[in-house]
C-alpha cells in the first residue's frame, strides 16, 4: 500500500470511526508505528485530522454549518466518484456548451472531458485548472470562468457578480454536485453556493446531479429544487435506489 492509498483508508476509516490510534493502524494498515505516526503527522499539518492521545481523530467540523476543506473531501472515495465521472462526461459531445458546478465528483471529470472539443463554463477555479493540466491537445476544451468571491477552502467563485455572469451564457448541460439528497431534494450545505446553481439550472437545456451514495437520507441547509426538476441523477449503486427512481426522470445507478 502506497502513502497516499493509507492517507486515504485512514480518512475513509475516521468517516465511520471516532479514533484510529497507532497499535490499531499498525494492524490494519500492516505498517510500522513510525510509519503510522509519520501518516498522523502529515494529516494533521494538512489539517486533514486532529490529534488525540495516541492517534488521531476526525477534524470538528460540522458539516451543516459549512464545506469541509476541498483537499479533506477530494480523497474521500475517490475511485466512486472517478466512476460516476466518466458516465457523467459520456453525455457530452464535440461542439456541447457544458456548465460544471464546483465539487469533488464533478472534479472527477476534468480528465474525461479536457480533450473533448467543447465549452466549459465553470465557477471552480480548481476543476478549470485541473482541465487545462489534462488537455492534451490544444484543440481540446475551451475554459471560461465565471468570476466572483473566493469561497473559503473551496476552490469555488460564489456570490452576486457568480451569478450575473453565469446568467451571460446558455449551455446544452449543466453537471452539478451535491452536499445531501433526501426525498425532499437536493441540497447544499451553503445558499451563496446554491445560488450559483440554480443560476446555471435556468440557463441549459439538461442538467445532472452526480453524487456518491453516502449523500442519501441527509438534509444541508439549503434546497437546491424539487426533484421533478432533475433530468438525470447518477450515482453508485445504493440501497436507497428503488426509492429515489421513482423520483428522478433520469436515475443512473452504476
Amino acid at each position: 500500500m502506497t502513502q497516499s492509498q493509507r492517507h486515504r483508508s485512514i480518512l475513509d476509516f475516521l468517516e465511520t470511526h471516532p479514533e484510529l490510534v497507532v497499535e490499531d493502524a499498525c494492524r490494519q494498515f500492516e505498517a510500522s508505528p513510525a510509519t503510522i505516526r509519520r501518516d498522523f503527522n502529515e494529516l494533521v499539518d494538512q489539517n486533514l485530522a486532529e490529534k488525540t492521545w495516541g492517534g488521531i481523530m476526525k477534524i470538528s467540523q460540522v458539516v451543516n454549518y459549512g464545506m469541509l476543506p476541498i483537499s479533506y473531501r477530494q480523497i474521500l472515495h475517490m475511485e466512486e466518484k472517478k466512476i460516476i465521472a466518466e458516465k457523467a462526461s459520456s453525455f457530452i459531445q464535440d461542439g456541447d456548451v457544458i456548465f460544471i458546478d464546483g465539487g469533488t465528483t464533478t472534479f472527477q471529470m476534468a480528465s474525461f472531458i479536457a480533450d473533448k472539443r467543447i465549452r466549459i463554463i465553470t465557477n471552480s477555479i480548481i476543476i478549470a485548472y485541473q482541465i487545462d493540466r489534462e488537455k492534451r491537445d490544444k484543440q481540446g476544451a475551451e475554459v471560461f470562468v465565471t468570476g466572483g468571491i473566493l469561497y473559503p477552502e473551496s476552490g469555488l467563485l460564489v456570490g452576486p457578480q457568480t451569478n450575473l455572469n453565469i446568467r451571460q451564457y446558455n449551455a446544452k448541460w449543466a453537471f452539478l454536485s451535491a452536499g445531501a439528497l433526501h426525498i425532499d431534494g437536493p441540497s447544499n450545505s451553503n445558499q451563496l453556493v446554491v445560488e450559483s446553481e440554480q443560476a446555471m439550472m435556468e440557463q441549459n437545456h439538461q442538467f445532472v446531479v452526480v453524487a456518491i451514495d453516502s449523500k442519501f437520507g441527509h438534509r444541508n441547509m439549503s434546497r437546491l429544487c424539487a426533484w421533478e426538476k432533475i433530468h438525470d441523477l447518477i450515482t453508485n449503486k445504493t440501497e436507497n435506489d428503488a426509492q429515489y427512481q421513482k423520483l428522478v426522470s433520469n436515475y443512473i445507478s452504476i
